[in-house]
C-alpha cells in the first residue's frame, strides 16, 4: 500500500511540477473560461432576478468547456513527450496511473474554479450565494464527475491519444454531471433554507455517478490504457 501511495504521489508531483514551470495549460484554461464569462456578460443583458436563473448554467458551460480544453492539452503534452508510453512501462499498478492523473486533474480544476467562480459571481452581479456550503458541494461533486470521465478518456487509447478529447464521446457521458451540477449550484444560489427533496436527489445521483465512474476506470485502467 505504501508503494502504491508513493507512486500516486510521484505522479501527481510530476504533473504539478511540469505545469508550474510554464503554467501554459492553466493560463489557457482560465483565459478561455474568462472569455466565456465576458461573452455571457456582454452578450446577454441579464439583470436582477434573471441573473440567478442563468448563472448556474452559464458557470457550468464555462467550466466544462474550459476543463475539456485543459484536459486535452494535458493529454496532448503527455503524448508528444512520450510520457504516456513511458508510464505504461513503469513497474507500478496501472490503477495508480489513473488515480494520480485524477488527483492532479482535480487539483487543476479546483485552481481554475478559484479564479473563475468569483469572477462569474461578479459578472452576474452576485454579492454572495444564499447557501455557500451547498454551492461548494455542487461544485465539488460536479467537478469530481467531470474529472473522472475526462481522465478516463484522456488516458484511453485510439483517437483519444495525441489530440483533443472528442466532445462527441465526452459530453454525452457528462449529461448527469451537467444537469446535477446546475441543479445543485442553482438551488444554492437562489434561496436559503433546507435542502429540497429534488436537490437532495440530484446530490445522491452525483455521488453514485462519481463513485461509479472513478472506481470502474481505476479497476480496469490496465485494459483501457492498453486498448
Amino acid at each position: 500500500m505504501k508503494a502504491y501511495l508513493r507512486a500516486v504521489r510521484a505522479l501527481v508531483r510530476k504533473d504539478a511540477l511540469l505545469e508550474r514551470r510554464s503554467l501554459e495549460t492553466l493560463a489557457a484554461t482560465v483565459a478561455f473560461a474568462l472569455l466565456l464569462a465576458a461573452m455571457f456578460h456582454f452578450g446577454f443583458d441579464i439583470q436582477g432576478a434573471e441573473s440567478r436563473r442563468f448563472f448556474p448554467g452559464a458557470l457550468w458551460i464555462a467550466l466544462l468547456f474550459a476543463g475539456t480544453l485543459g484536459l486535452a492539452k494535458s493529454a496532448a503534452a503527455d503524448e508528444s513527450s512520450g510520457t504516456s508510453r513511458g508510464l505504461l512501462l513503469a513497474p507500478v499498478d496501472r490503477s495508480a496511473l489513473y488515480v494520480g492523473k485524477f488527483i492532479y486533474h482535480f487539483g487543476f480544476m479546483a485552481t481554475v474554479e478559484l479564479v473563475v467562480v468569483p469572477l462569474f459571481l461578479a459578472a452576474f452581479s452576485f454579492g454572495s450565494v444564499a447557501r455557500p456550503g451547498l454551492f461548494v458541494l455542487g461544485l465539488f461533486l460536479g467537478t469530481w464527475g467531470f474529472v473522472a470521465i475526462g481522465t478516463l478518456l484522456a488516458g484511453a487509447a485510439g483517437e483519444m491519444r495525441g489530440g483533443l478529447i472528442a466532445p462527441v464521446v465526452l459530453f454525452p457521458l457528462l449529461v448527469p454531471v451537467a444537469l446535477g451540477g446546475v441543479a445543485v449550484t442553482g438551488a444554492a444560489a437562489s434561496s436559503a433554507g433546507a435542502v429540497e427533496p429534488q436537490t437532495a436527489a440530484w446530490i445522491r445521483l452525483l455521488v453514485v455517478y462519481d463513485v461509479l465512474f472513478t472506481a470502474v476506470p481505476a479497476l480496469f485502467y490496465d485494459y483501457i490504457a492498453e486498448g
